[in-house]
Formats: structure tokens, C-alpha cells, sequence
């Protein structure tokens, strides 16, 4: 039978199991209350990283490694093929390890940053050590640097330059002041100036417009390989002729070596050394030959492998009407390439001869000066050039 609903035995029963104590009661009420209850969202948040999204700051590390490793690669490039490049890889070391210690700051990935860090800092000690050997390499004299005998009649002892037995830099004649010194013949031509080969392991006599009866001298420091220097070559050739035809001006070429760095077959050194041969054998076509060696069809670019001996002497051969036997038995020995490599250390370890200040130094090519004031217009800007040589008294013939 089915108790009622309400009836008075139902009503006791429920009244005692209410009856509870105060300790479970306020127990119970805390499980039951639902405001009390720990609250829990529908669903979790979405995972942060769920979608596959990069780490905050994870950039800065990643970019720190491939710098420092991309620093390092370059400076370790430049040490053997190109200086310059030595700087651009300090200078990408430097940002590298700036983003290293960035990233490591902010608590970014520790591994690229460390390694952005090591390489950036490698690089740029690369680049301090290439750095210190060049120094030390341009501050040596030139009687020092190829040249190891004593000069003739002069002993190691008392003075001499060098070591028994090691080999001697032989001057070529016509090359005294260490350039190549064109000036007027009187009849609107041009011509080697002459002057006797110095003692082995002689140093340089450079000399003013005064010393030479001219009344301007115009010098120019050039690199065979160098295209800068055959754009001022193509721009300013013309102008340097006249100058030198009419006697506005004296002009002294010095070819240098310094890209053969770039270069593993020395062509820079074979080059100025085949200059060196025309200029003792054959001075009346020194003017032709070294035109030839900045002719755009003919020079090497600088990364391109530059001619061998017998290119150099069918494009010399060529352009001056003919060699001589003497000019190809210079060349074909390399005799005055040393001399051309000596040549070179002197003019980068001394400052610039007869300069307006004397603090100046050969820093690249071309370098050209008026009476020791150096010109800073564009090697290509031909109409610059005219007007600095109007502004230092070179007065050039009408029309030129």
C-alpha cells in the first residue's frame, strides 16, 4: 500500500532526517551551495601554440644565428680574396652579436642567440686579425719588404737591407722617382723622362714641378686591375695628353699592386712589372703600352682571372706598333715584377711625396694630384676633372 502524500508517518520521517548536525550540516552546505562551487568554463582556452605559431621573440634569436654565421663566413672570405670584405663581416658580427644579447635579455631561445653571440664575436676578431696584418704589413720600409741583399758595395753589416744569398730588387731604368714621368718633347709630342736604374734596393726619389722644369705635375696612382681606374683612364686620357703635349703639365703614372689580393695569379704585380720593361727597354712606347692596359677591351674585370704573359704581350705588342726582344725577355722572366710588388708596400707605408698636407696617404686608386692637392671629383666626371685642373694654374691648350 502506497503511502499518502502528506501523511503524518511521512512527515515525521523527513523531519528527522533533517535533523543533522551543525558540523555536517555546514559541510554539506558548502559541497551543495552552488555560488561556492569552483566555477569551470564551458571549454579550455585555446593552447597558444595550438595553431603551430612561432614563439614570441623566436625572430630575434633565429636572425642573431644567421647573422653571426653568415658574419663569420664573410670575414673569413675577405681575408683571402678582399680586405673590404673583412669590414662587411665585422659589421654584420657586430649587429649579430647586438641581437644575441637582445634575445638572451628578453629569455628568447638561448641556443640561436648563443650562437648568434659566438659568431657575431668571431667575426669581428677575424676581421681585428686580417685588419693587424695589413697594418703591420704597410709599415714596413720598402728596402725592407722584397729587397733582402745589401745594395752594391755596401755590406748587411753596415747597413744593408738583408740576408746572405736571398735575391735583390732590381731597379729598371727610367723609373727613378719609382713612377713613370711623361712630359713634353718640345714638338707636341710625348716622351718617357729618362733617368738611369738606381742601385738594388734603392728607395724612391720623387720630385716637384719644380725639380722637373715643368710648370705643373700631375700624379696619378693607379692598379692595372683596377676599374676605377680605367674609367678615369677612358674619361681623362685625352685631357692628360694635351695637358702633357702643349707643356701645361707634367704627368707621372705609379702603377700599384694591392688587388692582386683578389687575385691568385698576380696580375696586378705581371702587369706594373710589364710596364717596368717597356720603361727600361722601350721608354718612346711607355705612353701607348700603359693606355693598352686600361683599355676596357682588354682589362680584367676585377672577378675575372686576369691574362697571362703571353696575352700581355700580344696586347703590348699591339698597341705600341711592336715589341722589342729586350721588352719580351723582361716580361717572359718577370724580372721587375718584384720590383713592382716593393714599389707598392713603400707607397701604401709613407705618406703621399710632396703632398699639400702632409699627412696624406695612398687609401685606393685612382688617386690623382695637382701639385699635391688631391682631386675629389668622380673618376668618371670628366668635366670635373678640367675644372680642377683650371683651378691649380694647369691651363690646357684651346679646344681640349
Amino acid at each position: 500500500m502506497l503511502c499518502p502524500r502528506g501523511g503524518g508517518a511521512g512527515v515525521a520521517r523527513g523531519v528527522s532526517l533533517l535533523h543533522i548536525s551543525p558540523i555536517r550540516a555546514g559541510r554539506v552546505s558548502e559541497r551543495m551551495d552552488p555560488m561556492s562551487a569552483p566555477q569551470h568554463p564551458f571549454s579550455p582556452p585555446p593552447h597558444p601554440y595550438a595553431n603551430g605559431s612561432a614563439r614570441p621573440g623566436r625572430g630575434l634569436a633565429i636572425t642573431a644565428m644567421a647573422l653571426g654565421l653568415l658574419a663569420l663566413l664573410t670575414a673569413l672570405v675577405g681575408v683571402f680574396y678582399a680586405p673590404p670584405v673583412t669590414a662587411v663581416g665585422a659589421a654584420l658580427g657586430l649587429v649579430a652579436v647586438v641581437l644575441g644579447i637582445v634575445a638572451l635579455v628578453l629569455r628568447q631561445r638561448r641556443a640561436p642567440s648563443v650562437t648568434g653571440l659566438a659568431g657575431g664575436g668571431a667575426a669581428m676578431l677575424v676581421a681585428a686579425v686580417a685588419g693587424a696584418m695589413a697594418f703591420a704589413s704597410l709599415a714596413t720600409p720598402f728596402s725592407e719588404l722584397a729587397p733582402t741583399a745589401a745594395p752594391p758595395g755596401q755590406d748587411a753589416e753596415d747597413g744593408g737591407s738583408g740576408g746572405e744569398g736571398a735575391p735583390a730588387v732590381a731597379w729598371p731604368a727610367n723609373m727613378s722617382t719609382g713612377g713613370l714621368v711623361f712630359t713634353g718633347d718640345g714638338d707636341g709630342g710625348i716622351e718617357l723622362l729618362r733617368s738611369d736604374a738606381p742601385h738594388d734596393n734603392a728607395l724612391p726619389e720623387p720630385r716637384e714641378a719644380s725639380e722637373l722644369g715643368q710648370g705643373a705635375l700631375v700624379r696619378v696612382y693607379l692598379d692595372y686591375r683596377c676599374p676605377f681606374c680605367g674609367e678615369f683612364e677612358r674619361e681623362n686620357a685625352q685631357t692628360l695628353a694635351d695637358a702633357v703635349a702643349s707643356g701645361a703639365a707634367a704627368v707621372e703614372l705609379t702603377p700599384l699592386t694591392f688587388l692582386d689580393r683578389v687575385s691568385p695569379d698576380a696580375y696586378s704585380s705581371r702587369a706594373a712589372g710589364a710596364m717596368a720593361c717597356v720603361a727600361d727597354q722601350q721608354p718612346d712606347a711607355a705612353w701607348d703600352a700603359h693606355a693598352a692596359l686600361l683599355d676596357p677591351a682588354f682589362q680584367p674585370a676585377e672577378s675575372q682571372a686576369g691574362h697571362d704573359d703571353d696575352a700581355l704581350l700580344a696586347e703590348l705588342d699591339r698597341a705600341t706598333g711592336g715589341l722589342g726582344e729586350g721588352v719580351r725577355s723582361c716580361v717572359e722572366e718577370r724580372r721587375f715584377t718584384g720590383f713592382a710588388t716593393a714599389l707598392n708596400d713603400w707607397v701604401f707605408a709613407n705618406p703621399v711625396p710632396h703632398a699639400a698636407d702632409p699627412s696624406l696617404t695612398v687609401t685606393g686608386t685612382p688617386l690623382v694630384l695637382v701639385d699635391g692637392v688631391p682631386y675629389t671629383g668622380a673618376p668618371g666626371d670628366g668635366a670635373a676633372f678640367r675644372a680642377f685642373l683650371d683651378a691649380q694654374g694647369v691651363q690646357l691648350p684651346a679646344g681640349s
